[in-house]
């Protein structure tokens, strides 16, 4: 600890991660929240050194490079090597926001009894634009994780004293929906999550993404997640489909408000087009 602050554990899984890792790292070196240590795992990168490189420049860090065994197995050594009373899994394409580390110890200690605490997340695109979208329920609570999946790892906080209490570890034999499956296995745990109303940090929506890439076989993942942990099918399909009519309609406003009823029609129409060739 530094003065009596317990020192927080931000996590990083990266492979081919030098265009973006870099703001990452700053946005965790500048927190303003002095007791930080910063793990990145470098997962076998086949980017001539790229990644390592951006690494190498960062004193401060600390990191390693491994062959390459996956996203969460990447993860779970992470957090077996943290030494931070709090951990947080970010990854290599996103960014912490100011104060979120601040804000969050704050809230812990202000409430000893939580286990762990979530907040809200921004997006942005490939250039690092904001990227204004909808997110229904974002301040549901946390049980409701497995039916609203409104609970990003990036703005979650958890006490690493939790992980040798539960079986808490990521799923290694997962590649796409592990977070969902870790985050919904914890309610059936008595822990105590908390919510805090700040954004605490930003992900980045890009066409190289894991989720980007492999879309299909994320929702096949998904759909075994569901069967693991006996997810009420029927509410989560209510859930989705809410979101899907909240969405569209929330489409529909910003069409009107960038273009007026011209693009809004036009809008309404190749919807209506795609829409007729799916039917």
């Amino acid at each position: 600890m530094i003065s009596g602050l317990p020192l927080v554990s931000i996590i990083t899984p990266v492979y081919n991660g030098a265009e973006f890792i870099e703001e990452l790292i700053l946005s965790v070196k500048t927190q303003d929240y002095p007791n930080i240590e910063h793990i990145i795992l470098d997962d076998g990168s086949s980017d001539n050194g790229a990644t390592v490189e951006v690494l190498k420049k960062y004193l401060h860090l600390r990191w390693w490079s491994r062959p390459n065994q996956g996203q969460y197995a990447t993860m779970n050594d992470g957090l077996l090597s943290a030494k931070g009373e709090f951990v947080c899994f970010v990854s290599a394409d996103d960014v912490l926001l100011p104060h979120a580390v601040k804000t969050v110890v704050d809230f812990l200690a202000s409430h000893p009894e939580a286990d762990g605490v979530f907040g809200l997340t921004d997006y942005m695109d490939e250039q690092g634009n904001l990227l204004t979208l909808p997110v229904l329920f974002p301040q549901a609570p946390f049980h409701l994780i497995k039916y609203f999946a409104h609970v990003l790892h990036c703005s979650f906080y958890i006490k690493r004293s939790c992980f040798g209490q539960f079986d808490l570890l990521f799923d290694p034999s997962l590649k796409y929906a592990g977070d969902y499956e870790w985050m919904t296995r914890m309610t059936h745990y008595p822990l105590k999550i908390g919510r805090v109303g700040q954004k605490l940090s930003r992900i980045r929506i890009h066409p190289s993404q894991t989720s980007q890439l492999n879309g299909s076989s994320g929702l096949q993942e998904i759909e075994g997640v569901y069967k693991r942990h006996k997810v009420n099918i029927p509410l989560r399909k209510l859930a989705l489909l809410v979101y899907f009519f909240y969405y569209r309609f929330w489409e529909i406003g910003q069409k009107y408000k960038q273009g007026g009823f011209g693009a809004l029609f036009a809008h309404v129409s190749k919807f209506l087009k795609k829409f007729s060739l799916v039917f």
